[in-house]
Order: C-alpha cells, then structure tokens, then sequence
C-alpha cells in the first residue's frame, strides 16, 4: 500500500442550509461512518457551506478536494452523494473522474452506493449527474419565470422583508405592527443625523431584538437603511460574471426604466436618498474593508497606530503624552518611552501628508493606498481575490512539496514513479497557470486617491474631517509609529525625526509585543 491510499478526504456541500448545521452534521456523519467500515484514516473535511453545485461560483472545498485526489494527498474522497459533488452535469463531473483515474484516485458516493473505482460506475455516474443537472435547470428556469412574473406585478418575491415590514396577503409590502414603529423611528434618529452606533446601543440597552435575533449592530442598521424595499420599491441584487454581489439596488422595469413599487414602505425613497448620503459621510471602516460594527469610542487620534521603541508594545494616551502601555499597567519595560500629544500628533500628520505627496508613479505605497481605497468602496471584488489568492498559494505550495517530494526527499524513484510525479507536476502547473489566469480576471477597480496627493487638497480634507475620518484616512497609508525612547533628554524639544519610526501600509505591520 502506497503512503497516502489510507487516508480519505471527504467533501460536504448545502446550497441553502434550511435546518441550521444538521443537514451538513448528517453528511459528515454517513460520510465517516462508511470511511470507519472501509478501514479508511479521514485526513480532514472540505466543506462548501450556502455554495451552489450548479452555479459557475467559486467553491473552495470542492478545489481543495479535487486538488487532494489528483495530487496523490488522499486515495479516496467520500462524498455524501453524487449532486453534491455538482450539479452541472457530465461535463464537469466527467472531468474531474478522468482526473482521478489518471492518478489512480477513487470517489465513493455513500448514499448512490457508487465507487468510481468499479468499471460500471461511470455510466451510472453519468445518468446521475446528467439528471442533477436537467433538475437544477428546471428549477432555476422554474424561479426566474416566477420571479419575472411577480415583479412585473410588483409583488414580493421571497426572502425575508426589511424590519418593519411584512408580506400582506396580496403578495405586496405593508407595515409589520410589531415593529413597524421602531423601523420609523430607527429611520427618523438617522434622518437626524444621529449616529448609527448611539442607536444601536439604545435599542440594545432597550433589548428590542435585531431583525435576525440578537443584538443590532451598526452593519445591521446601515443595510436596513439602504435597502430599496425599506423606501418601498422592488429590490435587485446585482450580477457581476454572473455571480451575485452585494450590492442591492431598486429593480427597473425593462420597457419603462422607472423602479416599481413593491408596497408600503418605512420611509419615502427621497428620505433614503437623504438617508444614505449621511451614511456615506459616516462611512467607517477599516484597512481591509471589514465593517467595523459597533466603533468605540477613540478620544486620540494614534490610538491603536503607536509603538513603545523599549518594548514593542501598545502605547496609549495619559493625561497630556502618549506613554508605553505596559510601564502603565506595572509590566516591564527597558525604556520609559513617553511623548506628548499634540506634538506626536502634528509630526505624524505631516508625515502623512508629505509621505503621499512625494510618491511617484510606481511607489508601491500608491498600490496598497489603492487597494485599501477599493476595499472599502468595493469589498466584493477584494473577496474574490482574496479567495483565488488563498487557492493560488496553496496550489504553489503543494507544488514545492511535490518538487521536495522528488529531488530532495526521493519518494520518485524508477520509470513508474517519475512518470506518475511527471503527470501530477503537470497538472499542479496548469492548476497554478488558471489560477492567476482567475485572478487577473479580478483587477483592481480604479481608485481615484489624486486628492489625498496634492497636500493642499489634503489638508483641506484633513482639517474639515472628524476625528473618526482622519483615524480612516491615516489607516489608507499607514501601518504603525513606533516613539523611540528620548534618552533620558529631558526639557528638549520633541524631534520627529530622531524619534519617530513609520511603517506604511506597503510594509509589513509590526505586530505589538502585547498582542
């Protein structure tokens, strides 16, 4: 027995888990229990969870379920049944079989009691997948049409509505008596102009339940918000390569262009216009896009951005300096790094200011100001790199073991061996190859930061900006300032330059000693 034919993977996907984690629970349970009656090690378990078998959407497991077949990682996947595996028919499953064979793989399918390593599987997998197929386009011809219809008509057509509202017995929007005075007032605090996390508190502290159970938090108000149908109009979720995004927006009728009415709304649609153009003035996210949810409350503007030079620790604000956080809380600390505040505070503006101003075409300071930029204007686009990249290096790094496995560790020796290592080189760099052949697909979407390079724009931005904002607007370009001690001078004036350490945001960022 060869090293890997012990091990199995197996593969679990739900397109739409209706029961909570029991039908992904029951997969795993069959899938192990046959993986146990074969003698067989489960070396771990892929999952797609909410991804369809039918869609051209990126599924994860499936690649690194495949990818662990076909590179030789396992003999055996252990799939639940044959229209989890895909429901796109005998092209793609057709392909992924040759695949297997070629490196002498199997795939069992619990529940249709098929192993394809028996000659007869294959034309029964065939019929199979052909039929998982044929029932997805059913079903989806099935859903467009009725969608279609029902927009036409301007009635609901499924989902969860907006807190607030319900689904009347005619099909159409209308105000949900339980909680339809909280969605307007929710709505008139934000018209106000009152912040979305003082609202969120108050309907916590006032245990009012989130449209989903639980706690409301600031993402939850915003979407809300910003939702067609909380204005009354029928929503569309935007397609980008046929693939849903997140943006939501009021679906237009094809012959007339205007947005139709799908019922009584929480607000008028000339109230969330007024509504969303708040939101975008209080728009607070972080580096990588994340919504922050619930922001506390940050008195100073390097909070979280400064360095001890003694330790590498956190240094935070007391009374009129910023001083090193572990000599505060009684830690050790081989230097009393302290500096005042509004002297730290100017030197690290400039800085900023003058950093970007200096940069050149090609700085590779423009690209992560860039892509950050982008990350909180089009966080979608960012995920989908963000999930070729993570296949990408796992392809590069199953590569170099391959590699490894040859030359350095020689688990290829003589003519079958190589020519085996030969096939699955093969396929890991055509694997590699399409992955950034993916990942080009996803460029960058333009990012205009031509203000924020002009210092007297940036200025003017800086000084009209709140202090939220300008923490935002550092977190663009910058990563870290670590204060160096002062060496015992003191009573001198503060140098930025003999004292101050920036880490931009093309550098890697420093992580706190006390992190």
């Amino acid at each position: 027995m060869s090293h890997h034919e012990h091990l199995a993977d197996l593969y679990l996907r739900l397109s739409l888990d209706r029961e909570g984690k029991t039908a992904i629970e029951r997969q795993e349970a069959d899938c192990r229990a046959w993986a146990t009656r074969a003698g067989l090690e489960v070396r771990t378990v892929h999952i797609d969870r909410g991804r369809s078998g039918y869609k051209a959407v990126d599924r994860a497991g499936f690649d690194a379920a495949v990818s662990a077949l076909t590179t030789g990682t396992v003999g055996t996947l252990v799939v639940w049944k044959v229209d989890r595996l895909s429901r796109r028919g005998m092209g793609q499953v057709g392909q992924v079989l040759d695949d297997v064979e070629k490196v002498g793989g199997r795939i069992v399918f619990v529940q249709d009691g098929l192993d394809t390593s028996h000659s007869q599987a294959r034309l029964v997998l065939a019929l199979l997948s052909e039929v998982a197929r044929s029932e997805s386009a059913n079903i989806g011809l099935r859903v467009a049409s009725a969608k279609a219809h029902l927009r036409g008509l301007g009635r609901w057509i499924g989902g969860q509505p907006p807190y607030g509202l319900a689904v009347a017995e005619n099909g159409r929007l209308d105000h949900d008596p339980r909680t339809a005075p909280t969605a307007r007032e929710i709505a008139d605090r934000a018209l106000s102009g009152e912040p979305l996390v003082r609202i969120a508190r108050d309907l916590n502290a006032r245990e009012i339940p989130a449209p989903r159970g639980g706690s409301w938090a600031v993402g939850t108000l915003s979407t809300l918000l910003k939702s067609p149908a909380f204005a009354g109009l029928l929503p569309e979720t935007i397609k980008r390569d046929g693939k849903y995004t997140a943006k939501v927006v009021p679906w237009r009728d094809p012959e007339t262009g205007e947005a139709v009415e799908v019922g009584r709304g929480i607000v008028t649609p000339a109230e969330q216009l007024q509504a969303v153009r708040l939101l975008e003035q209080r728009t607070a996210a972080d580096k990588s896009g994340r919504s922050r949810g619930v922001r506390a409350q940050v008195a100073h503007l390097l909070t979280g951005y400064l360095r001890c030079g003694g330790c590498a620790g956190r240094m935070s604000a007391a009374g009129q300096s910023y001083v090193c956080q572990a000599r505060r809380l009684g830690r050790p600390c081989p230097a009393h790094t302290t500096a005042m505040i509004p002297a730290v505070d100017r030197a690290v503006v400039d800085a900023f200011i003058n950093r970007l101003a200096a940069t050149e075409p090609g700085d590779p300071l423009l690209d992560a100001v860039a892509e950050r930029w982008v990350a909180r204007h089009d966080p979608a686009v960012i995920r989908e790199r963000a999930t070729i990249t993570a296949a990408l290096d796992d392809a590069n790094a199953a590569l170099v073991d391959l590699e490894d496995a040859r030359y350095l560790r020689g688990e290829f020796v003589g003519p079958e061996a190589i020519q085996r290592w030969t096939r699955l080189h093969e396929r890991l760099t055509a694997r590699v190859a399409g992955l950034r052949r993916n990942l080009a697909e996803f460029p960058l979407p333009e990012a205009d930061i031509s203000p924020l390079l002009d210092p007297v724009l940036a200025r003017e931005a800086w000084d009209a900006a709140t202090l939220p904002d300008r923490r935002d607007l550092l977190g663009l370009a910058l990563n870290a300032v670590t204060i160096t001690p002062a060496g015992g001078r003191r009573g001198y004036r503060f140098d930025p330059a003999a004292r101050l350490r920036f880490t931009w945001a093309d550098e890697p960022e420093p992580v706190p000693a006390d992190a």
